[in-house]
C-alpha cells in the first residue's frame, strides 16, 4: 500500500527549516528544508531536497521538498508491503520554519 502526502506554506524558508514525519504520533524522521535561492524571478530561485528513509516498521518514505521566494512545497510517499495498515490515518508531516 502507498500514500502520498502533500503540503506547503506560502512563506519563503529564509533560514530553513525541516518536516517532522510521525507515523501513529511517534517522531520517525526529520527532513531539511533548504532556505530558497534569493533572485528576481520565481525559476531561479527553487532550492530541492530530496531523501529516502525507512522506519522500524517497515514504512518507506520518499520525500521532496522544494522551496521558493514564494513559499514551500513537499511531497511524502509512504509505502508498506503489508496492506493491512491504513498509512493515510497513521502519518503526519509537520513543517517548522527555522527562526530569523
Amino acid at each position: 500500500m502507498s500514500y502520498e502526502f502533500e503540503g506547503n506554506d506560502c512563506l519563503p524558508s529564509i533560514n530553513g527549516g525541516y518536516l517532522v514525519i510521525r507515523f501513529n504520533g511517534a517522531e520517525v524522521g526529520m527532513v531539511s528544508v533548504p532556505s530558497p535561492i534569493f533572485a528576481d524571478r520565481h525559476r531561479d530561485s527553487i532550492n530541492q531536497n530530496h531523501d529516502e528513509f525507512e522506519d522500524e516498521n517497515g514504512n518507506t518514505y520518499d520525500v521532496f521538498v522544494s522551496s521558493s521566494n514564494v513559499g514551500v512545497d513537499w511531497t511524502v510517499n509512504v509505502s508498506n508491503s503489508d496492506l493491512e495498515q491504513e498509512i493515510e490515518n497513521l502519518v503526519a508531516v509537520e513543517y517548522i520554519a527555522n527562526d530569523y
